[in-house]
């Protein structure tokens, strides 16, 4: 979650900062890589999206969130977090074949990133309490859509952060 999107204290849905945070801890205990995705824009892309290019501070990720130790920092050039980038090569190098997608935007880059997994044969767990739509004016319902299409189509486990943290992210379910 970069600061171009305006995370900060007491901003439309940045309680959800909290919760993306969480199950960090867990995973690297439970020896699980920790991947960040975050955009990145260029003149050249011609998205009109100045506010996230590269160099700037705006592309930074905000304070709470910042990768550590062993974290890895992947950039998206545009909506799905596949796109343009090494994410799938990184995931194929490390024997991974199970993402857990936490983040926004639930409608935009969690549906995308969410997409591109399940076509690159990822098995595929979205953490719902760990999604938002991060726009005030987004029409009643985009959030459930989205993960419903998640469930649905692309055959992925929507599931809740205590229930992705006891399944997934415990040295026993390593196991």
């Amino acid at each position: 979650m970069a600061k171009g999107y305006g995370w900060q204290p007491g901003s439309y849905g940045y309680e959800m900062v909290a919760r993306v945070r969480r199950p960090k801890a867990p995973a690297r205990a439970a020896g699980v890589q920790v991947i960040h995705v975050h955009s990145m824009r260029r003149p050249t892309d011609g998205l009109g999206q100045v506010a996230m290019m590269a160099g700037m501070e705006n592309l930074d990720v905000i304070d709470e969130l910042q990768p550590v130790d062993r974290d890895i920092t992947i950039y998206k050039r545009y909506l799905s977090g596949f796109s343009h980038n090494d994410l799938d090569y990184t995931l194929r190098t490390m024997g991974c074949d199970l993402m857990i997608i936490a983040g926004a935007s639930t409608d935009n880059t969690v549906l995308w990133t969410s997409a591109d997994a399940f076509q690159n044969r990822y098995r595929l767990v979205v953490v719902e309490d760990c999604t938002m739509v991060h726009r005030q004016e987004a029409k009643p319902g985009m959030q459930e859509y989205a993960l419903e299409i998640i469930r649905t189509v692309l055959s992925g486990e929507v599931i809740p952060l205590d229930t992705v943290i006891e399944k997934y992210l415990t040295p026993e379910a390593r196991r």
